[in-house]
This record gives structure tokens, sequence and C-alpha cells, in this order.
């Protein structure tokens, strides 16, 4: 994609872009609290549960760090984002106590929710 195509994809999905930031960036502060929190009190078998939500909290924090970067790369990070932490909110549940999911699951979901509000904007499945 040229540097003119390019400037005008992300001006069309100013919007979206935006909100794909702001939620990967918080998705990626709960997760990694999250991740946190099981280290000091993860029971057996968690941690099984508590590795689902590594690679969303990954994948986040480097979507963050693509916004200067082509929108391929971008695109492929959302796609990503959204998969792992569609996944991730799968294996939330028994992780109920004594952690509190709650936080990364609500963050999972919004990041989720916005990366799909992008990808249909820019036209990807």
């Amino acid at each position: 994609m040229d540097e003119a195509r390019a400037e005008t994809w992300f001006t069309d999905l100013a919007d979206e872009l935006a909100q794909v930031v702001l939620d990967a960036g918080e998705c990626a502060r709960a997760c990694e609290e999250l991740l946190e929190a099981g280290r000091r009190e993860v029971r057996p078998g968690q941690q099984r549960l508590l590795a689902a939500i590594a690679p969303p909290a990954a994948v986040c924090s480097v979507l963050v760090d693509l916004l200067d970067r082509p929108p391929e790369l971008i695109i492929a990070a959302a796609a990503a984002c959204r998969e792992t932490s569609l996944a991730a909110l799968d294996r939330l549940d028994p992780l109920a106590s004594p952690l509190d999911p709650s936080p990364a699951a609500a963050a999972l979901g919004r990041v989720a929710e916005s990366c799909g509000r992008l990808l249909d904007a820019a036209g990807r499945p």
C-alpha cells in the first residue's frame, strides 16, 4: 500500500483505530495485573488457565505500538488480538477463586469488540 493510500486508510478508520488502541492498552494492563496476582496466589490447576491470558496481554501490548506501522500489520494484529481475547474469555471462569478475573474479562470483551469493529470497517473478516 502506498503512502497516500495508507494515510487515507488511517483517516477513514481513525475512530476505530483510536478505540482499539485505548482498549488494547487497558486490556494489556488488566491481563498483566491478573497474571501478577496469579503468580502470588495461584492454586494447582490454575497456571494453565492463567496462561490463556498471556497471549492477549502480549498481542494487546504489541498492537498499541503498531499504530505508525503499515495498515496490513495493524489489521493482522487486530485479528490476532480478537482471536486470543475471545479464547481467553472462554477460559477465565474457572479462575474465579481466589482471583477476580472480572476486570480482565471486561477488558478482553471490550478489545475483542473494538478489534471486530475495526476489522469490519476495514472490510476484513
